[in-house]
Parts: C-alpha cells; sequence; structure tokens
C-alpha cells in the first residue's frame, strides 16, 4: 500500500494544527479548539502511518516512520496534558515537526523489501529503544527549559518570552508526564532487549545496554525524587538532564566512533 496519501494528508493536518495554535497565540490566545482536533487527528494519522509503513518495510524502521512515531509520541504527551495544563502553545513546535517526518515517510517508499521481514519482538525492541531515546532526550531538553525558567522567573521585569511561555506549573506537569512516559518505554526497550537480540556482543550493544540501564536508573531516581518530595525539584531536573546525556553519549558517540574512527 502506499504510503503518499496518508502521509501527504497526516502532514497537511499537522501543519494545520500548528499553524492554527500560532494564529491563536499571537491573540493572545492560550487554547484552540480547532488546532487541538486537528492535533487529535494528526497524532491517530501519524500511528496508522507508521504501522503501514513497518507493515511494507518488513518490520524494518527508517528515519522517517521512526521520527513520525516519535513524534506521535510526544504529541500524545503534549495532547494529554493539554487538557488540565496550558501547554497548547507547545503544538506550534510539535506538530509541524512530526509533520515533516510523515512528510519525508510518505515521499520514501520502502527500503528493505529484499531482506528479510524482522520478527514482532525484534521490530518491537528497535521501536522501544528509538521511542525511548527521544522521550529521555526531550525530558531533558525540558529540565533544561525549566531550570532557564525558575532562573528568569526571579528577575525582574520578566522578559516578553517568559511571559509568553506557558506557565511553570503547566511546564513542570509536561516534564512530569515526559519523564512517567519515558522510563516506562525504556523498561519495555530494555525487557524486550534481554529476551530476544541474539548476538549481544557481536552487534555492539554492551556498553549502550550499560548507559541505557544507567539512564533508566535515572529516570527511576528522579520519579523517586518526585515521590518523595513532591512536585518538582532541581534536584530531579538535574538528574533528568544526567540521564539524557548519558543516553546521547550511548547512541550518538559511539555511532560516530564506529562511522568515522573504526
Amino acid at each position: 500500500m502506499s504510503l503518499l496519501v496518508p502521509g501527504l494528508l497526516a502532514t497537511s493536518v499537522l501543519f494545520a494544527s500548528g499553524i492554527r495554535q500560532f494564529n491563536a497565540f499571537k491573540k493572545g490566545e492560550v487554547r484552540d479548539a480547532t488546532s487541538l482536533l486537528l492535533g487529535i487527528a494528526g497524532c491517530a494519522l501519524s500511528v496508522f502511518l507508521v504501522v503501514q509503513g513497518l507493515g511494507d518495510n518488513g518490520g524494518r524502521p527508517t528515519t522517517g516512520l521512526m521520527g513520525t512515531l516519535l513524534g506521535a509520541l510526544l504529541l500524545l504527551i503534549v495532547l494529554g496534558s493539554s487538557f488540565k495544563h496550558p501547554v497548547n502553545a507547545l503544538l506550534i513546535g510539535v506538530a509541524p515537526l512530526t509533520g515533516l517526518f510523515t512528510l519525508i515517510t510518505s515521499v520514501m517508499g520502502p527500503v528493505s523489501s529484499q531482506l528479510n521481514p524482522l520478527n514482532f519482538e525484534t521490530a518491537l525492541h528497535v521501536a522501544t529503544s528509538i521511542v525511548a531515546y527521544g522521550a529521555i532526550a526531550y525530558a531533558g531538553t525540558l529540565a533544561i527549559s525549566l531550570s532557564w525558567q525558575h532562573a528568569k522567573l526571579k528577575e525582574r521585569p520578566l522578559s516578553p518570552l517568559i511571559a509568553a511561555l506557558p506557565p511553570l506549573d503547566a511546564m513542570e506537569h509536561l516534564f512530569l508526564r515526559t519523564v512517567q512516559t519515558a522510563w516506562l518505554v525504556l523498561t519495555v526497550a530494555l525487557l524486550t532487549g534481554v529476551f530476544y537480540v541474539e548476538d549481544f556482543w557481536a552487534q555492539h550493544l554492551a556498553h549502550k545496554t550499560a548507559l541505557s540501564v544507567i539512564a533508566w536508573c535515572g529516570m527511576a531516581l528522579a520519579l523517586w525524587q518526585h515521590f518523595k518530595e513532591g512536585g518538582v525539584t532541581g534536584t530531579m531536573r538535574k538528574t533528568a538532564i544526567a540521564a539524557a546525556a548519558l543516553l546521547c553519549i550511548g547512541y550518538l558517540g559511539s555511532k560516530a566512533i564506529l562511522e568515522f574512527i573504526l
């Protein structure tokens, strides 16, 4: 089945969601019902695109498919949080970014049609590993943003940029939900890796697994700090940043060494 039509439809809906929310933002409106509905539709279309694309590609992920899957996850977090907290302004960035990946997916067909398809367990491990990486990186980015927002809120007068951002408690709620999601997805990725990866040493997975386990512990520690202290503390933010940094080193650093040095 061609991914062109559902991919272009998803792209159009997601860009429309971001544009609608941007226009509402310029008018000083926090929420826009049409943008929210378009975001929900775009998220559903993105998930459909990923499922169909993986099926056409023998279960093997591509850059477009994994970017779309990660974007759908971030959309789901933002949309879910927006019902209680005014974080809708984040759709201005998240929706078009996801739309960019759906566009890439729609114009690029299957790349592994000549290869044997991956079994479900291996495909699940690959997908959850990439989504976990993105979710933890997103949590780390939110933690840096929150730390900066905390510092700037102490200054007087407030800068226009700070005044335009979602309220601090809404951003903290979004950060907490992201950390919870990242920890759960990384748990699934590690469990599926333990049971279904065939050749642990030959696939250069030892150092990645070690850093992933440390990152998992970091996310768990951050959640424990929230449970113990209540709210989002400075220590929790620093822990999330450290976990994200370790995972980035584990995946991007090792990939660069293997490709450009060894």
